[in-house]
């Protein structure tokens, strides 16, 4: 499946569609959809600044909190960051679409092919 994320009123993507290997045999709700790309991205990121860009769109709060944590050892506490992106998704902080359906409820039944495309989508807040 393609993975991307993007920022609500940029041209560009923040993070450019890139292979993410997911096939699950049966249909998933959304939230462990969510949950499995967050550990897959923070458990295979070879490439810190995509992962930093990724978390700032889906647990932006944590991202910015842990953002040197990325750089350290350790890592990052995934469970934390899981917690986190699906907060932010029921308090509207982003989108998902599944091909080109906006999913809205983390219980929804989704369905994953090869083929998939899934884009994160960030809103950006208006400024007074």
């Amino acid at each position: 499946m393609l993975v991307e994320a993007r920022v609500l009123g940029r041209s560009r993507a923040v993070v450019e569609p890139h292979e993410f290997a997911y096939e699950p045999r049966e249909r998933v709700p959304l939230r462990q959809l969510i949950a499995d790309v967050v550990r897959g991205e923070v458990g295979s990121a070879l490439d810190k600044v995509r992962l930093r860009k990724f978390l700032r769109v889906l647990a932006a709060d944590h991202a910015d909190q842990s953002g040197s944590d990325l750089d350290a050892a350790g890592g990052v506490d995934v469970d934390e960051v899981v917690r986190c992106a699906l907060e932010g998704f029921a308090h509207g902080f982003y989108y998902v679409f599944i091909g080109e359906k906006q999913y809205e409820d983390l219980d929804q039944s989704v369905r994953i092919e090869g083929t998939t495309r899934m884009r994160f989508v960030r809103l950006v807040p208006l400024a007074d």
